[in-house]
């Protein structure tokens, strides 16, 4: 499936914090790292195990509706999975004023990378249909959403292991079901001719 117009202006406004970079297994480098770890490029390095970041418990004036879709990207070996959604969620985003077809939704994902790559899994990766739009993370409702009770996901870097968390997604006209992906940008290999394609899965969100 190819990815809308807006979506595809989105990513290359994006490139610079999300767009993945690979290296080949043994490279090695500080630079490198920093690079992979601080702008979601991806550097080939050893994973380390990391305690899991517990996603706080549901609280707040929203419905929680489960959806538990699992996504494994071949090349990375990463598995995403969409475990659930808050939707109906009460908000103050400057985009839901004066806008009654709108809804917050909080978007709970759940991350394993894989062993190989390092960088960074990004909220910006999550996105939601808003009426022929593909919108992903809503920046300024992460206060909202940790009021409300539950864990912030900003990113992941691979080397923490895993990490699940919830994404603030503002769609300004809302459905009954909504369609989501999951997309990792293009990615070149660090010090290599080498390119791995774009990565998508798709998931709904059922009705509340």
């Amino acid at each position: 499936m190819n990815r809308p117009t807006a979506l595809v202006a989105r990513s290359a406004a994006l490139a610079a914090a999300a767009l993945l970079t690979l290296s080949a297994c043994g490279a090695t480098g500080d630079a490198e790292e920093s690079a992979g770890s601080e702008a979601g490029d991806v550097a080939v390095e050893e994973t380390t195990e990391a305690a899991t970041t517990e996603a706080a418990a549901p609280a707040g004036e929203g419905t929680q509706v489960e959806i538990g879709q699992e996504l494994t990207d071949s090349e990375t070996g990463d598995v995403i999975t969409i475990v659930s959604a808050v939707r109906n969620n009460p908000t103050e985003y400057y985009e839901a004023s004066d806008n009654p077809d709108g809804e917050m939704v909080y978007l709970e994902v759940k991350v394993v990378p894989g062993e190989d790559y390092g960088g960074t899994i990004s909220a910006s990766d999550f996105y939601l249909d808003s009426a022929g739009e593909e919108v992903n993370y809503a920046s300024t409702a992460d206060d909202e959403l940790t009021a409300a009770g539950f864990t912030y996901f900003e990113r992941a870097p691979r080397r923490d292991g895993e990490h699940t968390g919830f994404i603030p997604v503002y769609v300004s006209q809302t459905a009954d079901t909504l369609k989501g992906a999951y997309v990792r940008p293009e990615a070149k290999v660090l010090g290599e001719d080498q390119t791995i394609p774009e990565f998508r899965g798709d998931f709904e969100v059922p009705a509340s």
